[in-house]
């Protein structure tokens, strides 16, 4: 083998590989049950927090139904869908529409940037939420961190909430 032979079969050999190599983000598929001591939720504590979410990831969107404890003590439930780096749009709530788009970032972690729209007392409202979603190596703990800003709060608010496989 010549030595223009050898340097072209090693390009080749490298390209064919940089184009194989497929990113493979983690499934956060599952059950997930809220840690409240392992958690950082603030001054109205796990009220805000998702009790349990359940999640089923697809290549095409991540679907998640979460349930909460509302103000009267019943558990609320909202499915959500997301497609990766488009604008999703989801009911809450009363039926408020919440806009957010998923990005990953790494193959560990995803975010959330969502804003919701509405009107109470005649006011019109923008609440905006970031969040990071973050799944352990192992996949057995589910870390979310949130910012969120509200034109009732005097300051931006965040918390840690942890969750538990199982």
């Amino acid at each position: 083998m010549t030595r223009k032979n050898f340097l072209f079969s090693i390009a080749f050999a490298s390209i064919c590989m940089l184009f194989s190599f497929s990113y493979k983000a983690a499934n956060f598929s599952g059950t997930w049950n809220l840690d409240e001591s392992a958690s950082e939720l603030g001054q109205f504590g796990a009220r805000f927090a998702y009790k349990k979410i359940i999640i089923d990831q697809s290549n095409e969107a991540i679907k998640m139904i979460l349930s909460r404890y509302g103000f009267d003590g019943n558990v609320y439930q909202i499915t959500e869908t997301y497609f990766v780096g488009k604008e999703s749009r989801n009911k809450g709530v009363r039926d408020i529409e919440k806009v957010s788009i998923l990005n990953w970032e790494g193959d560990q972690r995803f975010k959330i940037d969502s804003k919701t729209r509405g009107e109470l007392s005649g006011q019109s409202y923008v609440f905006t939420v970031n969040e990071k979603w973050e799944i352990s190596i192992d996949r057995k703990i589910l870390t979310i961190y949130s910012i969120s800003n509200s034109p009732y709060q005097e300051e931006v608010t965040s918390h840690k909430a942890v969750y538990r496989k199982g």
